[in-house]
């Protein structure tokens, strides 16, 4: 796995004062990985999806462990609303742990095009064995998996070219398994996001809940407002341009501030404010989880 490092002991210390673990394991989530785990005796090709913004963070390491031995295809989605250049890193750092991967924009169709030959070409050396075999050419099997919140049905109805599975922007959308033909070649299918039971650190579950993989409700949105200015103040401090705040005030009197300015009932109310204005790319392109510059 590749370090990551802050440039400061600032956003360590954030983390390590809030007031509550972040943690989201819902029941159905270890129900979906039994499953995945069952049909995966069925499966020619895993896809993992990992969040541009957090390719490290959203990495979920039962998925690693359950899919070992099949044939995996990592794709960074949300590279729209991600840091180009820390993006190309991540790109380099994935393939120089043997990893093949791929970077797209999950709404666009000529990226998804783009999977369905990275598959192709991932199953090719099967395939020619099975011919010679005399076993008949069929569909290549996929399955999609990643945390929630991911970019799963956007990018299979691009696959699909129409809308097929249902999209949001609140994580739990998809809550079953169920199998979609992408064409003669392909048939995938689609699973529930998951993340796993305990994170190994507490910044793995804010760059998680911050980025919109955690339901809100289930998490201290001030505090992980609180993180998000400081953080943005380190790495981003022209995004905060747009609330025409003074960008070196502290993250609470920051806050204090943008509530007064957007007339709002209280911190929690801006709090969400500024999180879905950061997830919907008005903040923009940000990159939560930073590859260490000492190469």
């Amino acid at each position: 796995m590749p370090n990551t490092a802050e440039k400061s002991s600032g956003l360590n210390d954030w983390s390590k004062n809030m007031t509550t673990n972040i943690q989201w394991y819902p029941g159905h989530m270890a129900k979906a990985l039994r499953e995945m785990k069952e049909m995966a005796k069925l499966i020619d090709l895993v896809i993992i999806l990992l969040d541009a913004r957090v390719p490290l963070s959203s990495q979920n390491p039962l998925f690693l462990e359950s899919f070992a031995n099949k044939r995996l295809l990592f794709v960074l989605t949300k590279i729209d609303k991600a840091d180009e250049s820390e993006t190309a890193k991540w790109l380099n750092v994935l393939a120089s742990e043997g990893k093949t991967v791929l970077a797209i924009d999950a709404r666009s169709q000529i990226d998804a095009k783009k999977i369905i030959a990275k598959a192709a070409e991932l199953m090719k050396e099967k395939r020619a064995k099975d011919a010679l075999k005399g076993i008949k050419a069929r569909p290549i099997k996929t399955m999609i998996v990643g945390i929630p919140n991911v970019g799963k049905s956007t990018l299979i109805n691009a696959l699909v070219r129409k809308k097929v599975a249902n999209v949001g922007d609140k994580p739990g959308i998809t809550k079953t398994q169920s199998w979609i033909r992408i064409n003669e070649e392909m048939e995938l299918l689609d699973t529930p996001g998951v993340l796993w039971p305990k994170f190994e650190d507490q910044k793995t579950g804010i760059h998680l809940a911050i980025t919109g993989a955690i339901k809100d409700s289930t998490q201290p949105v001030t505090d992980l407002a609180l993180y998000a200015i400081a953080f943005l103040q380190q790495y981003y401090p022209e995004s905060l341009a747009r609330y025409k705040i003074d960008a070196s005030l502290e993250p609470a009197a920051f806050l204090e501030q943008l509530t007064k300015l957007l007339g709002a009932n209280d911190e929690y109310d801006s709090a969400m404010r500024l999180l879905n204005d950061l997830r919907n790319g008005r903040l923009g392109r940000l990159t939560f989880d930073r590859v260490r510059d000492n190469g």
